[in-house]
């Protein structure tokens, strides 16, 4: 009877496991894959109890190919390169009200050239007013219940698009002479939400700059290893520049479900402190081709 239940526990693990990459056939998947950690974690508890089985020594070669996978995301993509030819500065405030004073702060000292920040409420809208002599140039855009989205800039703002669907702005500003569209985006959470239809959408409104290179500084919700973070690379010709950080903690859980992505990615990656937010605000030094 026991050796039937443990062999019950391993088809679940397996089943766990593969749905975590079907996130094509439910959302469901892709809430797992965040988590995919654990559902290794817990592929190996049950592995222990019937190891001789076949079937439990199929799921282990199955276990150890997705940490492959997974583990993939946390190798820096591009190469770190001597010049910097842009810093961004990244943030997902929290809507909640809070001081700002610390986030204002930080934002002065990282001394970035542009800045994407999400969840960017009617409590926390004043900071970007007390900031406005180091950013004068500004672009809020609606986004969800929690918030809206920004850039901000040190130098003007052309072209700047709030996206149909919310959750998405985005402008063309000149950095010492070269032409930057900087893009802030917030995607929904997976499932119960419909991360795949949002990111869609908000794909289908991005273009690719003729003669310009591409920044995007977000709340993905979605790790490195996800199909999210994949379709926004491959429309816009960018890659995550840094390694795999964390970037929200979830009851002490650590999240890699922020990024940086820019054309060729090469660069690197600094965490800054949470200051008031639930998510660490993130630095990123980008070297273009």
């Amino acid at each position: 009877m026991w050796s039937w239940s443990a062999r019950g526990l391993v088809v679940c693990a397996a089943v766990v496991l593969a749905t975590s990459f079907a996130g094509e056939v439910h959302g469901l998947g892709d809430s797992l894959a965040v988590f995919r950690p654990i559902v290794l974690i817990g592929c190996l508890v049950v592995l222990g109890l019937v190891w001789r089985w076949r079937g439990a020594q199929v799921l282990a070669v199955l276990a150890c190919l997705a940490a492959l996978w997974h583990g993939a995301g946390f190798l820096p993509h591009g190469n770190p390169r001597d010049r910097v030819d842009l810093t961004l500065y990244q943030k997902n405030m929290l809507f909640r009200p809070s001081d700002c004073t610390l986030q204002m702060a930080d934002l002065r000292q990282a001394n970035a050239d542009v800045v994407t920040l999400q969840e960017v409420s009617r409590v926390n809208l004043a900071m970007l007013d007390n900031i406005s002599d180091l950013y004068p140039y500004q672009l809020v855009c609606d986004a969800h219940s929690v918030g809206k989205v920004a850039v901000l800039s040190r130098t003007p703002l052309l072209h700047e698009t709030c996206a149909r669907a919310p959750g998405m702005a985005s402008a063309v500003t000149d950095v010492r002479g070269i032409l930057v569209q900087v893009v802030s985006v917030h995607i929904y959470w997976p499932w119960l939400h419909s991360q795949q239809d949002h990111a869609t959408a908000l794909i289908k409104e991005i273009s690719q700059l003729e003669g310009g290179v591409t920044v995007i500084g977000g709340d993905f919700n979605m790790v490195a290893s996800g199909r999210t973070l994949a379709w926004f690379e491959q429309a816009t010709a960018t890659a995550r520049v840094g390694r795999l950080v964390r970037a929200f903690d979830l009851f002490g859980y650590p999240l890699g479900i922020d990024h940086v992505l820019a054309t060729d990615g090469a660069g690197t990656l600094s965490v800054r402190p949470q200051l008031g937010s639930d998510h660490f605000g993130l630095v990123a030094s980008v070297a273009f081709p």
